[in-house]
């Protein structure tokens, strides 16, 4: 099992691959569906993970008895639009998650299937594998 710290940073881990890839986004691909298939473009992308981000530190400070982020509706038209967007999901997040000691690892996370430590490993890896998929489209 990992510790809370350990999370953290793996979380860190993958907000900074994230930020990258927006940040190295080719604005005119914004909007552009990988090879014509039916994946999503890196504003969908985007859009979901952000989202997905508030959503599951929302799930933690509830488990936590705290209060959820605000879960605002994305349309981030550019990745200038995105990276504000998840710097702001991330400063929501981080407020939560830095509470967490190993003793709340265990608990469980409500209608979400799991515990505060699957949570927050979901919140790296999540972050990393869509920074993977919007570097690959963009």
């Amino acid at each position: 099992m990992a510790s809370a710290d350990e999370l953290r940073t793996q979380i860190e881990e993958g907000h900074a691959a994230l930020k990258a890839a927006i940040e190295a986004a080719d604005a005119s691909k914004w909007e552009t569906t990988p090879d014509g298939d039916e994946e999503w473009n890196p504003r969908q992308m985007a859009e979901h993970v952000i989202g997905a981000e508030l959503g599951i530190a929302g799930g933690v400070a509830t488990t936590m008895m705290g209060s959820p982020p605000d879960r605002p509706e994305l349309a981030l038209t550019g990745p200038a639009e995105a990276m504000a967007a998840l710097e702001s999901a991330i400063e929501a997040s981080t407020k939560v998650t830095r509470y967490v000691e190993d003793r709340d690892l265990e608990k469980a996370v409500g209608d979400q299937g799991g515990t505060i430590e699957s949570m927050m490993a979901l919140l790296g890896s999540h972050a990393a594998d869509h920074a993977a998929q919007i570097s690959a489209a963009t």
